[in-house]
């Protein structure tokens, strides 16, 4: 019986560990980093100044991005370095007729 129990906890530290060796994150496989320099990079500009229009090149890829993944890139490092301001940013999923942001 100890031996069971010893099996069942150490395949249970296996899959555990196996899950947290992938790093998938908030955005899947991808850094947030990632996801904006080359998923959302048509809406830095739209990010930074109200009156730049929001193109489909940028709505497109933004209505494939989770809410969850939306609010990491929001807050990565890559986002606080960029010069973009979040309460533009914010607007962005509204222009784009986004409901679940």
């Amino acid at each position: 019986m100890k031996k069971l129990i010893c099996l069942v906890l150490l395949l249970a530290i296996v899959a555990i560990a196996g899950v947290e060796a992938h790093g998938y994150g908030e955005c899947g496989k991808f850094s947030p980093d990632r996801m904006l320099t080359h998923v959302l990079r048509h809406c830095a500009k739209p990010a930074r100044d109200l009156t730049a229009p929001v193109t489909p090149n940028c709505c497109e890829p933004l209505s494939q991005v989770s809410e969850e993944c939306f609010y990491a890139i929001i807050n990565s490092d890559t986002w606080k370095y960029s010069g973009i301001d979040h309460r533009i940013a914010f607007t962005i999923p509204r222009c784009c007729h986004l409901i679940h942001y």
